[in-house]
């Protein structure tokens, strides 16, 4: 059963929200859980992984959701991830059988099974892209972060190897009041590991990531740090991800930013797979909206009032009374985990809201 499936009707939603068709609205991106199962026990994991879930998608499932995405938008990104997705028998099948709807297939690891053979294999099947988590500058940090002793060797030489086989790859970061002062750090290492990127995940307290944290203090100065970094970086690219606060940050010093910029995507551009065929609004949000064995993607993009209500934007608390709502949006994720309500106030914001007009990321 979908979220469509009971209560008022997606028109009257529509008509007491004055928002536009949610057709208007297609997926970019696509994160997709391919398993439960991984060969590390990290206490930052949104899903709590460690073992296959039951029921977990087959191969022909799986197919029959790259056919859908592929309806849905033949140009968007797809993400394989787990747990860990090397540790699914069919990965090379399922990273072919996208590649070859054209769609641009990626991979987020831990690295730590991503041999030289494993990576031909990945290419060759068409892999575009890898990222892979890093989360700290050093091994010692890492390894006992991820509980895995030569871990953060083990997932830099797949970065290197990576990149020899002409991959483009990123340094995933997952941001925390124990490393949130190495940023510099992380961007010397990602250019030195010839990574297109850097992105710096913030925490949201999901799944084993409640065991994990970062304050509202460190937060802002780490988002003030990166946009910092930004102005002049030109190696590398820097991203902030789960921190639409960034945009704010961003206009505050006077940065160019395109008319329609947002900073949460959940919902609106975005959208996650797990295990078993459940569709959420972004890979830190649980509440399914739907299952794809139950009804096709298409409908549940379309029809979910749970993704109709996220693409309104008539938050509650700061969120709703903030003039940067349109650009930042705050994390609806983390919402939810504190509130119970994805249309309240993000709670690891500190900005408080002035009179003023609304910002919409118009040119300057």
């Amino acid at each position: 059963m979908t979220d469509t499936d009971n209560g008022k009707s997606l028109d009257s939603l529509l008509t007491v929200a004055g928002a536009d068709n949610s057709q208007h609205y297609t997926p970019c991106i696509v994160s997709w859980n391919l398993t439960g199962e991984c060969n590390l026990f990290c206490p930052h994991c949104y899903i709590d992984a460690r073992a296959m879930a039951a029921g977990e998608l087959t191969t022909p499932e799986a197919k029959g959701v790259i056919d859908a995405l592929y309806q849905l938008n033949p140009n968007l990104t797809l993400v394989l991830t787990g747990g860990e997705p090397m540790l699914r028998d069919d990965i090379y099948e399922l990273v072919e059988y996208a590649s070859n709807y054209g769609l641009i297939t990626v991979m987020g690891s831990n690295g730590t099974l991503l041999t030289k053979d494993n990576l031909k294999g990945l290419k060759s099947a068409g892999l575009r892209g890898l990222g892979i988590g890093i989360d700290s500058v050093t091994p010692a940090y890492h390894d006992s972060f991820r509980l895995y002793y030569g871990a953060w060797n083990l997932s830099v030489e797949a970065l290197k190897i990576a990149r020899g086989l002409d991959l483009q790859t990123q340094v995933d970061v997952t941001v925390t009041d124990r490393n949130y002062n190495d940023l510099d750090g992380f961007v010397e290492m990602a250019v030195g590991l010839g990574a297109k990127a850097v992105n710096f995940f913030f925490l949201v307290c999901t799944g084993r990531a409640r065991k994990e944290f970062i304050s509202t203090e460190n937060y802002e100065t780490a988002l003030r740090r990166i946009a910092s970094i930004s102005g002049t970086e030109k190696r590398i690219m820097l991203r902030a991800r789960c921190a639409p606060h960034i945009y704010r940050i961003l206009h505050e010093d006077n940065v160019h930013l395109h008319q329609g910029t947002r900073g949460c995507l959940a919902g609106r551009l975005y959208m996650r797979i797990d295990p078993v065929g459940n569709i959420t609004a972004c890979p830190y949000m649980p509440e399914p909206v739907g299952n794809v064995r139950e009804h096709s993607i298409v409908d549940i993009w379309t029809d979910s009032k749970k993704l109709t209500l996220l693409r309104q934007g008539q938050y509650k608390g700061r969120c709703g009374r903030c003039q940067y709502t349109q650009i930042c949006g705050g994390c609806r994720a983390r919402a939810l985990a504190q509130y119970g309500d994805f249309m309240g106030e993000d709670p690891l914001c500190l900005y408080e809201p002035a009179v003023d007009d609304m910002v919409t990321g118009k040119d300057k």
